[in-house]
């Protein structure tokens, strides 16, 4: 098997390959956000006999949760996005090749 001519082709299985990538850390982004711990009523039972100084605490927790999840949405939604233009660059790269051979512009 010769080796692949350098081309738009070549090029887009690179973008296939890197869009691939970032969906996959989208997905695992997505992970992140949902395991972000947040104390709520039920696991709260354990800290019963703190004072409140505790209680606050626990709300600054939950902020900090609040915003380590709100970040990582963003994330989560601009690598998905990123992920699909790629893709859609890597198939405009193989059409304007194929377009190319077609008229013997190679």
């Amino acid at each position: 098997m010769a080796p692949q001519q350098p081309g738009y082709e070549v090029a887009a299985g690179h973008l296939e390959k890197f869009a691939g990538i970032t969906g996959a850390a989208a997905t695992e982004v997505q992970g992140t956000v949902d395991g972000t711990p947040r104390f709520e009523g039920w696991n709260l039972v354990p800290l019963a006999g703190v004072p409140l100084v505790g209680l606050l605490f626990v709300n600054r927790l939950n902020a900090v949760a609040d915003t380590w999840a709100d970040g990582a949405k963003i994330l989560r939604e601009t690598l998905g996005s990123d992920a699909e233009r790629l893709m859609r660059v890597a198939a405009t790269y193989v059409q304007v090749e194929r377009a190319n051979e077609a008229r013997g512009n190679r």
